[in-house]
């Protein structure tokens, strides 16, 4: 009885209630959309769990975080059990290995040397996004800036010069999703990254037999 009520007290929508945290990330995983993100220079773990639930609300395919330590995911509510989250703790060595599989796009507001979200044309993607997200105060380092293919700017219209990392990944994963979905590239983006996905769950199942 005990195990039945955790399951539907969790924060997932009505169709996951019954199902386990595997079954749930497995039925995901059918429809997930070809973008990840990588969070540098957090100061708090707020963000990085806000950018955790926002992946999770939008499908996307994985979180990864630069730092020395592992996060604290419990203000994730959960959501980190069916979105993966891998900790790059080798820094910009790791990032540095992930070039051949996505294009990397930086969230910057440094305004003239930036795309605008609104108006940056996904179809020019040859490879899935990584969208990199700084902290506020002190943003993304000239390193990551320097690896990235392209950067984008939130568009403001008031007094404050840059949004938290959870505001700041919630619209931009929104924009991202929409636009990206009605690009030439989405499905054949998509289709490669299922292909991988079952590659990879092929694998472990012959490991799992040995």
């Amino acid at each position: 009885m005990n195990d039945r009520w955790s399951l539907w007290k969790r924060n997932v929508v009505d169709k996951y209630k019954s199902m386990t945290d595997d079954m749930i990330k497995t039925d995901l995983k059918k429809s997930i959309n070809p973008i990840a993100v990588c969070m540098e220079h957090w100061n708090g773990d707020f963000n990085i769990s806000t950018l955790i639930r926002n992946a999770n609300a939008f499908n996307i395919e994985k979180v990864y975080y630069l730092g020395k330590r592992r996060i604290d995911i419990r203000g994730s509510v959960g959501t980190h059990h069916y979105t993966d989250v891998e900790h790059l703790r080798d820094g910009i060595h790791s990032l540095i290995e992930l070039k051949d599989r996505y294009t990397f796009i930086a969230v910057d507001n440094n305004v003239g040397k930036t795309h605008k979200l609104r108006e940056f044309d996904w179809n020019m993607l040859e490879k899935p996004p990584l969208i990199f997200f700084g902290e506020e105060g002190c943003g993304l380092t000239e390193e990551v800036l320097n690896l990235s293919d392209y950067r984008i700017e939130i568009e403001q219209y008031g007094s404050v010069r840059s949004l938290n990392v959870g505001t700041a990944s919630g619209i931009v994963l929104f924009e991202c999703v929409q636009r990206l979905k009605n690009s030439k590239v989405f499905h054949k983006l998509q289709t490669e990254l299922h292909d991988e996905i079952c590659n990879e769950q092929s694998v472990s199942s012959q490991l799992t037999l040995l």
